[in-house]
């Protein structure tokens, strides 16, 4: 098979699975759950498509590939598509992860107020920290054993 053909090929799948992925997306943002069971399904059913693909794309030969033809400008087309999809495929699974977290979980908010934190401690909140006396240097300590 020829390399320019091997390469768009790939192109087209990872077009696929770039479509695959924003309806996912598009799916979590507006749905809040987790997606359908057919989006499931063809998701798996794309996984052998890319198995052969990169197999195809392995037994390529830097020797095969023309001066002349559009197989940089593939390659670099699919590389720029397959940035595009792990991006999206990363965005994919920290919308799952928080779909899937518990409600309180999910709402945790880390940084209190500041009244919170001087309860937490035991200040009031409204009284003045306490003056500490100015640092007085302390005597040397004997060594152990002398008395």
């Amino acid at each position: 098979m020829e390399p320019c053909d091997v390469l768009v090929r790939h192109l087209g799948l990872c077009e696929e699975v770039h479509v695959l992925l924003l309806e996912e997306n598009t799916w979590l943002k507006t749905q809040n759950t987790a997606p359908e069971e057919s989006l499931i399904e063809r998701k798996q059913a794309i996984l052998p498509k890319l198995d052969e693909s990169l197999s195809n794309l392995k037994r390529l030969q830097p020797e095969l590939f023309s001066p002349f033809d559009d197989s940089k400008k593939l390659v670099n087309e699919s590389h720029s598509k397959l940035l595009q999809i792990f991006y999206l495929d990363r965005e994919n699974e920290e919308l799952l992860l928080k779909l899937s977290q518990p409600v309180e979980r999910a709402s945790f908010n880390r940084f209190a107020e500041s009244d919170q934190i001087d309860e937490f401690h035991g200040r009031g909140g409204t009284e003045s920290p306490p003056e500490t006396p100015p640092d007085e240097p302390e005597p040397p300590a004997e060594p152990p054993g002398r008395l």
